[in-house]
């Protein structure tokens, strides 16, 4: 495991930054058994929103430190099953199902759904619960969307947790835009029409071997049948049928450049934790993650990289070592924005 840590005053030069010892800021320290850090079972909810819901879970007090936990493309709430509960009860933590993911409902028949869809969704859910500050949770996807929500409403965002994900996917849209966005337009006319009353149903055990097979082998069995609770509904007694929104594989029509996210981003100011897992990809080039890393230096109050010696889904595979960094990033005293 390496770790990083950098400030808003540090130089802007990526290789300038400094490795310091895990235990500064956590670490893989086993998780102390105590009062403060036993959040129980979670709390199912749903938020009303104009086409349906959103469903989420709910761990600890409503009158604790709010947490969004916002999961990553195709996953489910069920995501942070596993790591929540060592998490400090000071907290409170809304895991909640993106559109069309685990049990909330599906966008309207006949509506694409863009990547910027999901950030006014999750301002619907901040509204919602009416909060003026709070932190962020998110995994792959869920953390590329914090970085833009706290870049868009950097007043609201207090401490932003990225789990393996340097920020939302971006492409370079003068090449070919046009053919790109047609093919986008196709590829959700074409999903849209597999969608059937009755979508196709699997045993458990193929389900199960789908939603590993779907991660490239990134999921224990464990992991994947954490994510199938929410991520499945059973039609008969042999038979499961995927709860997702087909059309979420759709790419999305609406389309930013790298340019236009590294302008969005260079208005983020939260303090910033973002931890890489070692054996996963970085999903872009390096340039422009290095590009993203350096704004994140530049700009964000506080600045931890940490990689560690995982894969792309640690938080649900090997929370422990994570567990005690990221309670500690969201529980000690930090300098106000």
């Amino acid at each position: 495991m390496n770790a990083f840590s950098v400030n808003a005053t540090s130089s802007k030069q990526i290789s300038e930054i400094i490795p310091i010892p895990i235990s500064s800021f956590g670490g893989v320290l086993s998780i102390p058994k105590s009062e403060t850090l036993s959040m129980g079972e979670p709390v199912e909810i749903r938020i009303p929103v104009p086409w349906g819901h959103i469903s989420a879970k709910t761990w600890g007090s409503s009158s604790g430190k709010p947490v969004l936990g916002v999961h990553g493309w195709m996953d489910n709430a069920g995501s942070f099953d596993k790591l929540i509960p060592k998490l400090s009860n000071t907290l409170y933590v809304v895991a909640v199902d993106l559109p069309g993911h685990g049990r909330s409902s599906h966008i309207p028949q006949g509506i694409p759904c863009h990547y910027f869809d999901f950030v006014l969704s999750l301002r619907r859910i901040v509204n919602h619960f009416k909060w003026s500050r709070f932190a962020w949770l998110g995994h792959s996807m869920g953390a590329g969307l914090g970085a833009y929500y706290a870049s868009l409403f950097p007043a609201q965002v207090e401490r932003l947790v990225m789990l393996d994900l340097v920020k939302g996917i971006t492409a370079d849209t003068n090449e070919d835009l046009a053919d790109k966005v047609a093919a986008s337009i196709d590829s959700f006319l074409g999903t849209e029409g597999k969608i059937t009353p009755e979508p196709p149903t699997y045993s458990y055990e193929d389900a199960l071997h789908r939603q590993i097979a779907a991660t490239a082998g990134s999921l224990t069995e464990e992991a994947a049948k954490t994510l199938l609770i929410r991520g499945t509904r059973r039609v008969s007694e042999e038979r499961w049928a995927f709860s997702r929104d087909l059309r979420l594989r759709s790419p999305s029509i609406q389309r930013i450049s790298h340019e236009q996210a590294f302008a969005l981003l260079n208005n983020i100011k939260c303090h910033n934790l973002l931890i890489k897992a070692s054996k996963a990809p970085f999903f872009e080039q390096k340039d422009i993650c290095d590009k993203v890393l350096g704004i994140y230096k530049e700009k964000c109050a506080s600045f931890q990289y940490v990689e560690v010696d995982s894969d792309h889904f640690v938080h649900l595979t090997e929370p422990e070592k994570i567990a005690d960094m990221v309670n500690k990033f969201l529980t000690e005293p930090r300098a106000g924005l």
